[in-house]
């Protein structure tokens, strides 16, 4: 293959350098803005070519070295290899680029807030098991190889403990036929979910003997099998409120920067006076129940998709004594059948689809005085914006939090007015 060599001047939302050779845009893995590399290109598409870093010929003064061992393979810690505070600037550059395509270039958008810690912050880790090598490992981006484990920064210590001493007994595993490894922490301890293909109460018992043994931290070892399902309850303190979780269920992987987001949440919702709030896609309640917290003599109803979420989030309400929630289970689109038409505050916090068309049309029909969109896709955001500019809501604040540090993905927290 041909050598090119140019010089990148910026980086887009995947953590790819961006260079032009000819009027083309070339992304490239693995180089810095400011960066003059080599490379080669190994795919042509219609508007943009995609190379691989082959030398970096120029350094930027804000590359590092990546603290993953498998970080050239790996993909999970993209912008490992830059410097803390580049990283949060190119996170804020991402939202902005993503708001000037869809239009929206003259919002302002704030720096990155973050709580400062990159690294250790995952209360959650999910690897999945190699048939071939016996072995559990995170896959390869957009492939189903699992690769070699070798640790992951990005989590407890303990968590790749556990990989790395189940890897190294694969005798412990094999009898329950082994399909992925899930392994999750709260205050109160580690617990440890395996998927696997088969299931006996002595198998699950020697594996629990095992683990317990090596690993006092650990307090729920749950096996799921066809035919078979076991959970447990998880808890933490989140924004003052004494939150549980089944094991099963979302829950943001940084705790720590959650509460900052919720605070911005916090924030902006008691910059205007509202009797009632809709917390859409409200998973196990957390920002319906800061806002009902926070602000006793609102009314706010939420709704979840997810039943087993809904029912903990019933249950947190009743936990922390708040009565002026409500939740119901069912699609967000479908809100208004729910909810009175008088909701001054909406929240909506979306999977990475974002809202989808039939979603934003019940926005607009119940014309919310104001709208809190907490976001963890950019490119999706940016479009939903842009509909909601053009039906009436002026952009008010637009926060990228940095929930995932030392990778390429940033959540935003973006506030409308009517």
């Amino acid at each position: 293959m041909e050598r090119y060599t140019a010089d990148f001047t910026d980086m887009n939302e995947n953590g790819a350098g961006i260079a032009r050779i000819d009027g083309m845009v070339i992304f490239v893995p693995g180089v810095l803005p400011g960066e003059r590399a080599e490379f080669e290109i190994t795919e042509h598409k219609k508007n943009y070519a995609i190379g691989k870093c082959l030398s970096i010929i120029c350094k930027s003064e804000h590359r590092i070295e990546s603290l993953c061992p498998n970080e050239a393979s790996c993909g999970g810690c993209s912008l490992g290899w830059m410097d803390f505070g580049e990283e949060n600037r190119i996170k804020a550059n991402t939202v902005r680029a993503a708001l000037r395509r869809a239009g929206l270039g003259k919002t302002r958008v704030e720096e990155t807030v973050t709580t400062g810690e990159r690294y250790g912050y995952r209360n959650k880790m999910t690897v999945r098991f190699d048939p071939l090598a016996q072995t559990f490992g995170y896959s390869r981006p957009l492939t189903s190889e699992i690769l070699p484990f070798g640790g992951c920064p990005l989590c407890p210590a303990v968590f790749s403990q556990i990989v790395t001493f189940l890897n190294a007994s694969p005798e412990i595993t094999r009898p329950l036929a082994p399909e992925s490894l899930a392994v999750r922490y709260a205050p109160d301890g580690v617990t440890v979910t395996l998927y696997a293909g088969a299931f006996t109460d002595r198998d699950a018992g020697a594996l629990r003997n095992a683990l317990k043994e090596r690993f006092p931290e650990i307090v729920h070892l749950l096996v799921n099998a066809p035919g078979h399902a076991e959970n447990a309850e998880l808890s933490e303190r989140i924004g003052g409120l004494d939150m549980h979780y089944s094991s099963e269920a979302f829950r943001q992987v940084n705790t720590p920067a959650f509460e900052r987001l919720l605070e911005i949440v916090k924030e902006e919702a008691g910059k205007a006076d509202f009797r009632t709030a809709a917390d859409l896609y409200c998973g196990s309640g957390v920002i319906g129940l800061t806002l009902a917290k926070t602000y006793p003599r609102t009314k706010i109803y939420g709704i979840e998709i997810n039943p087993d979420a809904v029912e903990d989030a019933k249950k947190n309400a009743s936990r922390n004594g708040i009565g002026n929630i409500r939740f119901f289970c069912g699609d967000a689109a479908s809100f208004r059948k729910k909810f009175p038409s008088s909701a001054e505050l909406v929240t909506v916090d979306p999977p990475r689809a974002g809202l989808s068309a039939s979603m934003r049309r019940e926005l607009l029909a119940l014309n919310p005085k104001r709208v809190i969109y907490v976001s963890c896709n950019p490119q999706t955001l940016a479009r939903d914006l842009a509909e909601l500019t053009q039906n009436g809501y002026a952009i008010r604040r637009v926060t990228p939090v940095n929930m995932f540090p030392a990778t390429k993905h940033v959540e935003t927290v973006c506030c409308l007015r009517r």
